[in-house]
């Protein structure tokens, strides 16, 4: 495909815009999580939902996100980088119509459309990365891209703790709101984004397909390992929070831990923003993941040992500012290989993504069967083992770092 030459400041035009997609993607999950109760009461009164069909919907979500990732990097390679994120945006834009939806069901499939399109648009920000932004501002917009989750949360959460009764006065109006924001987004990219080359340097096409990725050893090498990484990250602002106030509701708070992960992560990404890292990434990001695991151990034996919850909420914090600390360097990894272009990266992390989603989703399971039959300590000692392959297959990866 030929395509005319984009200049530098559209280019990183069209990242920003892609960037707010993704954000407005997260604020309205997360909004319509906490407006969970208001839309079940509206479309089902007081009889509300059967649990079983809730859990079936998120792994069904899951499940979409797992298609949009193979997905995504498939429709790039047809369309080209203008037309497959318009598509995105466009899915993204269903937000809008899964508020005004006359029932419940079409209101998640609206959702899951929706959930579609954001999860692409996270796999579209990489080649625009690739091809307009310098080797060694590279990690600066890596930290955006693994922020853009957690701002979009904590937009949400700050709206909610300041307004709270006005926004779920109307949940329609809000989220309404909040897709409007996507609205925008798709006119700004159907207006300003341009097509450019996605294969090989100089305009040559790139040798990289999407069989190759699939069979990259690389790729699953690292896919593997940030699903590792994962679990530890995301089962720390989901399911152990729940747990430990299970087990411990009298000293023991779940918002307190979300909040000081949370907050750590947003910590960690604003110090990484100001922090090159000149030096080997290996023993580097080993070092980080070895004091995240530790500082996260150490927080749970506070609640579960010790009886100390402060201590416990301040090793949450430090585990949360390590875990965001290291999470850009580690996804710039694939931006440093050799000979990368748009196309590759597109490829190889539709694939990561999507394998990473798959494994987790399975390893998720996994802990929570081990809980329900085998008990507490069980399931923190599968928690924490877990990481542990984050660890080896950091290992195994090849030293990007190349001495200036």
């Amino acid at each position: 495909m030929t395509t005319k030459e984009v200049s530098p400041k559209t280019g990183i035009l069209m990242f920003y815009t892609l960037l707010i997609a993704y954000i407005t993607f997260a604020a309205s999950w997360v909004g319509g999580s906490n407006l969970g109760p208001q839309v079940v009461a509206t479309f089902f009164g007081d009889k509300g939902v059967d649990p079983t069909i809730s859990e079936m919907v998120n792994y069904t979500i899951t499940i979409a996100r797992v298609v949009a990732n193979f997905l995504a990097a498939a429709v790039l390679v047809k369309l080209g980088i203008k037309k497959a994120s318009q598509l995105a945006i466009g899915l993204l834009c269903f937000a809008m119509v899964a508020a005004w939806m006359p029932n419940y069901w079409f209101y998640i499939i609206a959702r899951m459309i929706m959930a579609l399109g954001g999860s692409m648009i996270m796999v579209y920000m990489n080649p625009v990365v690739v091809r307009f932004v310098s080797q060694d501002k590279k990690i600066f917009y890596s930290s955006f891209i693994t922020a853009s989750y957690n701002i979009g949360a904590f937009l949400i959460a700050v709206a909610f703790a300041f307004w709270a009764d006005a926004l779920r006065m109307d949940w329609r109006i809000t989220l309404s709101g909040v897709a409007l924001v996507a609205i925008l987004s798709f006119v700004v990219w159907l207006i300003r984004a341009e097509d450019f080359e996605t294969g090989g340097q100089g305009g040559a096409p790139s040798t990289y397909s999407y069989g190759m990725a699939i069979k990259d050893p690389f790729v699953w090498r690292f896919a593997i390992g940030f699903c590792a990484f994962l679990i530890l990250y995301v089962m720390s602002l989901n399911s152990i929070p729940g747990q430990l106030a299970k087990e411990f509701p009298e000293i023991f708070q779940a918002s307190y831990m979300i909040l000081a992960v949370s907050g750590g992560g947003i910590m960690g990404t604003l110090v990484r923003l100001k922090s090159p890292v000149n030096r080997e990434r290996k023993p580097y990001l080993v070092m980080l993941g070895v004091f995240a695991i530790a500082t996260m151990a150490f927080g749970i034996v506070s609640v579960a040992v010790l009886k100390l919850p402060f201590l416990a909420y301040l090793s949450f914090f430090i585990s949360g500012f390590l875990i965001f600390y290291q999470y850009a360097v580690y996804l710039n990894i694939p931006h440093e290989l050799p000979n990368m272009n748009p196309q590759k990266a597109t490829l190889m992390f539709g694939i990561i993504w999507g394998i990473t989603y798959g494994l987790y989703t399975v390893l998720n399971f996994i802990w929570s069967w081990i809980y329900a039959n085998m008990g507490y300590w069980a399931s923190n000692l599968f928690y924490f083992l877990v990481p542990v392959i984050y660890l080896a297959m950091i290992m195994t990866l090849p030293e990007t770092y190349k001495k200036k």
